[in-house]
């Protein structure tokens, strides 16, 4: 009888033993460095021991907390801790450590530094508690490069898009654009870095969601420069765009066909590439418009379309004409 208590005392400690030291490794602490996704895009993937934390897919220019490194027989892997801007939301994965460059701990603020130097309703302390940020480098020339931050949480009434500039050896505050949010849906669902005008400073480029009315919404792809203490627009267009919430009487196709993009009775789909011109990387937008009656699920006509839209010397042609 006491050798098989003893055994069965030695068999609950084998089973224990590893689960406690399993535990130990994987408890996340502080950060230890940060992560630059200098050419993306990137995919956080979920870590076996902390399943199932989402795959957060960073667009280049992503800058993620380091959480750990390993060395594994197939390569070294970087734990990092990412923030979607789809949702605001953090997941702590891994990447390959050669998708990122390294960046010292103390060469950015943390998130309460940000939200200190923010002020307002960010110095409160459940609001601070609830709040994520995305982070993203913006290359300024031969200036410092700005640190752009996605900010916001489910129990704030908006976003913000937020810049800080680097002077006198510290960031401060500098142009920002606030986005009202609702039933915990973000005003910006993707953001990436792109060097598209060929002067050293680089551009952000976002998917926004838009709703005009029911059934008339889509999502704008939309390009933006940090210019001074202005975050400039160079460039917008839909890539999604379907508007049924009214119908006109007759079918009418206006020539050029980009111009029925968001007209009654329209459902608009498409991509932007960027295609090189000199220095320059100019949009091109390539998509399928849908003309659409009432009670008809399938379109009665459409048109193909694929429009360059170039550099004028301050912002990007646009798509389509002003509606």
């Amino acid at each position: 009888m006491k050798i098989k208590l003893l055994c069965t005392l030695i068999l609950g400690a084998w089973v224990l033993i590893p689960s406690a030291a399993r535990a130990g490794k994987d408890k996340i602490t502080g950060p230890i460095g940060w992560g630059y996704a200098s050419h993306g895009p990137i995919d956080v993937k979920p870590t076996l021991m902390r399943r199932p934390a989402p795959t957060v897919h960073l667009g280049r220019g992503a800058l993620v907390a380091v959480m750990g490194t390993n060395s594994l027989k197939f390569g070294a892997t970087a734990r990092v801790r990412a923030v979607d801007p789809a949702n605001l939301t953090s997941a702590i994965g891994i990447v390959e450590s050669g998708e990122i460059e390294n960046i010292p701990l103390d060469r950015y603020p943390s998130d309460q530094e940000l939200m200190n130097l923010m002020g307002g309703i960010y110095l409160d302390d459940v609001t601070a508690s609830n709040t994520q940020i995305a982070r993203y480098l913006v290359r300024q020339g031969k200036l410092e490069p700005a640190l752009v931050c996605f900010i916001g949480g489910s129990i704030l009434p908006q976003a913000r898009l937020q810049v800080f500039l680097f002077e006198q050896g510290k960031f401060v505050p500098g142009p920002f654009i606030e986005f009202p949010t609702s039933e915990l849906k973000m005003a910006i669902t993707s953001i990436e870095v792109q060097d598209l005008v060929g002067d050293g400073n680089e551009c952000l480029v976002t998917h926004e969601p838009f709703v005009i009315q029911t059934d008339n919404q889509g999502v704008n792809f939309i390009i933006r420069q940090i210019q001074g203490r202005e975050i400039k627009t160079l460039w917008q267009a839909p890539i999604q765009f379907r508007n049924t919430a009214s119908y006109p009487p007759k079918l009418h196709i206006l020539q050029p066909p980009e111009d029925n993009i968001g007209l009654p009775g329209t459902r608009a789909e498409g991509t932007v590439e960027f295609r090189e011109h000199g220095n320059l990387r100019e949009p091109v937008w390539k998509g399928k418009i849908s003309f659409l009656v009432v009670g008809r699920e399938e379109a009665i006509d459409s048109a193909n379309v694929e429009k360059l839209c170039p550099w004028d010397g301050s912002k990007f042609a646009p798509l389509r004409k002003a509606q």
